[in-house]
């Protein structure tokens, strides 16, 4: 006979339940009702809606004109909860605090779980974690998931996802199991148990919850979207300020930091005028004014911080580059600036080839290294120590360019010397366009009637732009005014000799004028200085001087400015030099000849060591057949012939001859990229900044 329990008995068992289930979270704890908005508050950056609403209305950035909200990069479960940071959980249930926070489960749960299907590692034991016990098989045969177990990588145990959530008894589920043996036991009591179910509950309870967006506001969950727009939106505007000001080297700042000052500089300067006909920072300007947010991303410091994204970015940009071209080569240049600080430049030249679009030949600039030691030994370390940071292969260097200077330069302990006995295969090409000008510089100097027709060009700048009313003379008589010489570029100097080239009759004629001008003024020695250069520039000498020096500088500047392109390569230079040593041997006025034929044989190119000579010279020959078999082709350069190569999709077939080629294009002819870079430090580093390091 079943024995009753007294009433006493089931009052106590009763109670004993009852405290039990008391002890358990409510489904409230994770699920707030719906509350008018008029009542939602959620206290973070104090933005207004009101502004939000009424400005940005034609981007759909519209909320409830009583609700507040601010940006956040998860779910938040109430509506006076303030944004946590910390509400993001790792995938691993071990690495789980023993308290999760109700933040951190709507986040989890929004994700989901991660099933692990791996080769599960074995025990001491020899026993390990299967992926069948992620599903459980019934009496009948069918298969129901266990989507509550979720395995642990790091620490090698399975846990119960919706138990280590919401669970407040410790469940060996709960702190995780790795003992292998009678698993499949353990998880069947383990998902009939009461405290399990009630845990699957709410975490079912929660999963809805979030997909029907019940554990927010839906309109809070929308505004909080388009705060993330918004606060996105502004900094891709202040990008756009930053790459303005950079790429025309404006500064950034002025003497003050105020909203609305005329000395605050450009970046908020331009930040001001684009907000007068710009939504997104008309709305920033008036969230500033109002005092609305104390997020501005003006400050000095997120100016700086931008910038060195910038820098970085190009420099990773750059030497991919350099390093998917493999082959590359160094020019190097120093100049001191305003602080008297040695700063060294630092360009790398290299090729890039793809059948789409062809060839490209670039010089990138890297930067500015500040060097104390200005030996051969100490600037070649210097760049060594930044190519090793940028984990360039000095191997790879097969080329390198440099200024004249004997630390550069010199065969014995200069840096092309040095790097040259690190890896013989970095030739060394001597600057050309300086070695050019040096030519004609000595050639006039070993001329007296050159020396004096250069003096006389000075004397008639220098008469002329004395004063206006004699250069107004000279304007109204001469379409194109005459120009000072240049005591450096010998070429430039074409812009001296072009107006007496073309103009010898109007500029006498402005001399006649200057003359009787100067007699009316009673400026006698005026008068005498016109005269004298009347006479002379009517001599036979001097307009030979005029027609011979037009022609040879005119050809000299030509071959100049080609020299000076980035783009130029070896057997351009070579041609080049060639012609323009023809032109002024035919002259037999100077010994310029002899000059460049030292550089030419300055430029001879020993045997590669990249290439297969025997493969090489196969290769030519089948190649010279295919080129004079298409007639439509027209190849004068190694540019033209590896760009014939990629566009016909050959470079298989010929990769010996391509090898060749690229190190030819990759080869400098020239510093005068990193000469330019010089132009851009002195606009950057000025007086007002001589205390600031290059790096800021």
């Amino acid at each position: 006979m079943k024995k009753v329990k007294s009433g006493a008995t089931k009052r106590r068992e009763k109670a004993a339940a009852m405290e039990k289930i008391m002890k358990y979270p409510k489904l409230t704890h994770f699920l707030k009702p719906a509350v008018p908005a008029s009542s939602v508050l959620i206290s973070t950056n104090n933005f207004d809606c009101d502004y939000l609403g009424t400005r940005l209305e034609s981007d759909g950035l519209i909320c409830d004109s009583n609700a507040k909200s601010n940006v956040s990069h998860g779910l938040i479960c109430e509506s006076n909860a303030t944004i946590n940071p910390q509400i993001f959980l790792s995938d691993d249930p071990f690495d789980w605090p023993d308290n999760v926070s109700d933040a951190q489960k709507c986040n989890v749960v929004k994700r989901g779980l991660k099933k692990i299907e791996i080769d599960f590692p074995k025990n001491s034991e020899r026993r390990r974690f299967s992926m069948s016990y992620y599903n459980r098989k019934m009496k009948n045969g069918e298969i129901f998931e266990r989507s509550w177990l979720i395995y642990s990588l790091k620490s090698d145990k399975v846990f119960c996802f919706c138990c280590k959530l919401f669970g407040i008894t410790s469940s060996p589920f709960r702190k995780g199991i790795n003992t292998w043996e009678g698993l499949s036991k353990k998880l069947k009591e383990h998902e009939t148990c009461s405290a399990h179910l009630k845990c699957f509950e709410h975490w079912m309870t929660l999963r809805k919850g979030i997909a029907n967006q019940a554990t927010i506001d839906e309109q809070q969950q929308k505004l909080l979207h388009k705060e993330q727009v918004f606060w996105r939106s502004v900094l891709e505007r202040i990008l756009d300020i930053t790459l303005f000001l950079s790429a025309r080297n404006l500064a950034f700042r002025g003497s003050d930091t105020a909203i609305g000052s005329k000395s605050n500089g450009n970046f908020l300067g331009v930040f001001e005028l684009l907000a007068k006909y710009d939504a997104v920072l008309k709305e920033l300007l008036l969230r500033i004014q109002d005092k609305k947010t104390n997020v501005q991303y003006l400050s000095n410091d997120t100016q700086n911080e931008l910038i060195r994204c910038l820098a970085q970015e190009i420099e990773s940009e750059n030497l991919s580059m350099v390093k998917k071209a493999k082959y590359y080569s160094v020019i190097l240049d120093c100049t001191p600036d305003v602080s008297h600080k040695e700063q060294m430049s630092i360009i790398l030249r290299s090729v890039t080839c793809t059948s789409r679009v062809g060839i490209n030949i670039s010089e990138n600039f890297f930067g500015y290294l500040t060097v104390n030691d200005t030996t051969g030994k100490g600037l070649l370390d210097a760049f060594l120590n930044q190519a090793k940071k940028w984990d360039l292969n000095i191997l790879d260097c097969r080329g390198q360019s440099y200024d004249n200077g004997a630390n550069m330069k010199g065969k014995l302990k200069g840096v092309q010397a040095r790097l040259l006995e690190m890896n013989p295969k970095a030739i060394y090409v001597p600057r050309a366009n300086h070695s050019l000008n040096l030519v004609i510089f000595d050639g006039a100097l070993s001329s007296i009637s050159a020396i004096s027709f250069f003096g006389v060009l000075t004397r008639l700048y220098t008469l002329f732009s004395s004063s206006p009313p004699r250069w107004e003379i000279l304007k109204s008589s001469v379409e194109i005014s005459v120009k000072p010489q240049s005591d450096t570029r010998w070429e430039s100097k074409i812009n001296c000799v072009k107006p007496l080239r073309y103009y010898l009759k109007e500029i006498l004629e402005a001399l006649d004028r200057l003359e009787k001008h100067a007699f009316e003024k009673k400026d006698g020695a005026t008068a005498t200085e016109v005269r004298f250069l009347i006479e002379y520039i009517r001599t036979w000498p001097f307009l030979l001087s005029i027609i011979i020096w037009y022609d040879v500088l005119f050809q000299i500047n030509k071959s100049s400015k080609l020299l000076q392109s980035s783009t130029t390569s070896l057997d351009i230079l070579a041609s080049e030099i060639k012609a323009t040593n023809t032109f002024l041997y035919e002259y037999r006025e100077t010994d310029a000849h002899i000059k460049a034929q030292e550089i030419v044989k300055e430029l001879s190119i020993e045997k590669l060591g990249d290439i297969d000579s025997g493969d090489l010279e196969m290769e030519l020959k089948r190649f010279v057949i295919v080129v004079q078999e298409d007639k439509n082709t027209n190849l004068k350069s190694a540019y033209d012939f590896l760009n014939y190569v990629y566009k016909e999709e050959l470079q298989e077939t010929y990769p010996n001859l391509v090898i060749a080629l690229r190190i030819i294009l990759t080869s400098p002819v020239t510093v005068a990229s990193a000469e330019r870079s010089f132009s851009k430090l002195k606009l950057i580093k000025t007086f007002h900044r001589s205390t600031m390091n290059v790096s800021d």
